[in-house]
């Protein structure tokens, strides 16, 4: 069997959401399958941490890099003379034309409901190209039992027809308390913190969430913790910064933009709680990260936080400055805190990237089969 794979999501320096899924998910069925046949399409070439060429796996780099999905790459397989059996995207997006079966994976389809979280040109790009990948699907992937009835539910997609290929972790690397100790003093983080990660942008929630912790710190005057919010800026990202103004929350908000892996779990290590209050989520990979290393999460009441954290996590409203607030009050009891520190890291041991690329090459073998 022939696979082509669309390798761009994950051939990225900075690798964030679809970036890190897509990473983790190459290199390990890289581990796994040494007898498939891989070809992994790229426009540009692959990065010296991407699983390396072998007889079974490599890379085809090509341009231009404009409109790389919509002309360079179906032209590419059009005109190859060894086409692959099945194309697989890690993203949403499949050629917008192919001689082979598409596979795309699909994310969230959150966007469709709040359209004024996006600019016009992004939400007409998610909104036909999606659509175009899912109508021009041979088969699908969804990253959550929740996504795929979303898909169901809106493009009336027969459900045989969608594999769930969830998200996973690793346990992070071992690192010293003097490293931990380092990464605090980059981002002057000299006091017990919450912590939130993922991109600024509004799905995210955090105007709210900064409006939950100045309630908390009115409510809870000691300790006087930090709020820390780890991740790059994405989009329509103003009203954070103008939030912590307006709240006079300067001195106890510390933006770290973008973290660097070992970054990430050092201060995942020592946070209080990390929370993910976001109004919609396809799966939740900062959830479960934080579990991995013990620390409680404070999570949102919605489908793929419930599906994927189960009764593990303090759950909160994401509409109720009130509700979040009360939750950081709650996991700052160290009994509270100890409770949900172990059944968070039971929960999140059965999600593994190993688990996931399992679930992909089992995929590709009934759809072989199936073909």
């Amino acid at each position: 069997m022939n696979i082509g794979i669309d390798g761009n999501e994950a051939n990225l320096s900075r690798r964030v959401g679809v970036g890190q899924f897509g990473y983790q998910l190459l290199t390990h069925l890289y581990l796994l399958d040494t007898t498939t046949n891989y070809t992994i399409y790229l426009k540009s070439a692959p990065l010296p941490d991407m699983p390396p060429a072998r007889p079974n796996w490599r890379y085809l780099v090509f341009g231009p890099s404009p409109m790389w999905t919509k002309f360079a790459l179906p032209l590419r397989l059009l005109f190859s003379i060894n086409r692959p059996d099945y194309f697989y995207s890690l993203g949403h997006y499949t050629p917008h034309f192919s001689p082979v079966p598409v596979i795309p994976t699909i994310h969230d389809l959150g966007y469709l409901d709040t359209p004024s979280q996006f600019t016009q040109k992004d939400y007409y790009q998610l909104v036909n190209w999606t659509k175009r990948s899912l109508v021009k699907a041979f088969h699908i992937a969804a990253v959550s039992e929740f996504t795929k009835s979303e898909i169901i539910r809106i493009y009336n997609v027969d459900p045989s027809s969608i594999s769930v290929i969830p998200n996973g972790v690793d346990p992070p690397p071992s690192f010293t308390k003097k490293e931990v100790e380092v990464t605090l003093k980059k981002f002057n983080i000299n006091a017990p913190y919450f912590l939130t990660v993922g991109t600024l942008k509004p799905n995210k929630n955090i105007p709210l969430l900064l409006e939950a912790f100045s309630l908390y710190l009115k409510t809870n005057p000691t300790p006087s913790p930090l709020l820390v919010i780890a991740g790059k800026k994405g989009w329509l990202f103003d009203e954070i910064f103008s939030t912590v103004t307006r709240l006079k929350l300067t001195d106890k908000v510390i933006f770290t933009d973008f973290i660097t892996e070992s970054e990430k779990w050092h201060l995942y290590s020592r946070a209080t709680a990390s929370l993910l209050v976001s109004t919609y989520e396809g799966f939740g990979i900062p959830a479960i990260e934080s579990q991995i290393v013990g620390t409680p999460v404070i999570a949102s009441y919605i489908p793929a936080l419930i599906e994927v954290l189960k009764t593990n996590a303090l759950f909160v409203d994401p509409t109720s400055a009130v509700s979040i607030s009360d939750a950081m009050a709650q996991i700052s009891k160290p009994s509270k805190r100890q409770a949900l520190s172990v059944a968070g890291l039971k929960s999140a041991l059965s999600y593994s990237w190993n688990n996931s690329s399992k679930l992909l090459l089992k995929m590709f073998s009934q759809l072989s089969i199936a073909f």
